[in-house]
């Protein structure tokens, strides 16, 4: 990590620090030599004590008790200070973070889980929300410690979501169920699945492992996640429509769609290593 903390650097309370994301961001900053406070359900300090003694408050808690928590907390928070959260959702956060406090505003969603298995670019999406110095502040402890920052509206990024999270998750639920109706047991299936298949059912099995209340968090409290499956619903009606028709043209022409579609991308398969442009619509963070 390179970023050191100067003399004088704010005191950082995360709100839910004892939590799986919270605790990595913890880890994170005090890497970086800041001072960070925690309250969780069972520490001493409360919300309402990090408010009063912190410069920065980080709001890191389960997507349902996010707006209930900022509604509490917010007003608290010093107006030269920064508010921000780590939540997956960002739109109604922000919206209510910016609301109910006067301080500076940000919303941060750390694209990884707190999985020790390696990622070979970690990458945070920050949505503004009020406070350019905060901002750089916070942009240059993320990218000195390694992450990949991805700045973008909370509309654009929670749209995105709704496809990365939303329509991801919900397509490998949607397979275990077709395999648990498929009447062979999950040993019959994992014992003949090929390589590309391993994978999927390895998902599964990571999913199944989690809170389930964290999937229909994604699934519902996302607005636009249900816009996102709706189209793979029609995508689905549509590619089976296809395979019905028996036009073997048609499916050629659809996967070269695809084709297409993938080569566009600035550091996509068929172009080679690369980076993403320079405007919000053309920000890779998946």
């Amino acid at each position: 990590m390179g970023f050191v903390a100067e003399p004088g650097s704010p005191r950082i309370g995360i709100v839910g620090g004892t939590g799986g994301m919270g605790s990595w961001f913890a880890a994170f900053l005090e890497q970086a030599g800041l001072e960070v406070l925690r309250a969780g359900r069972k520490t001493p300090l409360f919300p309402e004590d990090l408010a009063a003694r912190c410069d920065v408050v980080v709001i890191s808690v389960p997507i349902p008790e996010t707006l209930p928590v900022i509604k509490r907390i917010a007003p608290l928070v010093r107006e030269e200070g920064l508010l921000m959260d780590l939540t997956s959702v960002k739109a109604r956060p922000l919206a209510a973070m910016l609301k109910y406090s006067g301080a500076a505003v940000l919303g941060a969603h750390p694209l990884f889980g707190t999985d020790p298995d390696p990622v070979p670019e970690k990458r945070v999406a920050l949505c503004p929300g009020r406070g350019e110095w905060w901002r750089r502040w916070l942009t240059r402890i993320l990218e000195q410690g390694g992450l990949r920052v991805v700045m973008l509206s909370a509309e654009r990024h929670d749209r995105l979501m709704g496809l990365i999270q939303g329509v991801n998750h919900f397509a490998s639920l949607a397979l275990a169920r077709c395999l648990l109706a498929s009447g062979f047991s999950w040993e019959e299936i994992t014992g003949c699945a090929t390589q590309s298949f391993q994978r999927r059912t390895r998902r599964i099995e990571e999913m199944v492992m989690q809170r389930p209340g964290l999937f229909e968090s994604l699934l519902k409290e996302n607005p636009a996640a249900g816009d996102a499956v709706k189209g793979y619903l029609r995508a689905v009606e549509d590619l089976f429509g296809i395979i019905g028709q028996g036009d073997g043209n048609e499916f050629f022409e659809a996967f070269d769609q695809i084709r297409r579609f993938v080569a566009g991308a600035a550091d996509g398969p068929f172009s080679g290593a690369g980076t993403s442009g320079g405007n919000e619509k053309n920000k890779k963070c998946s």
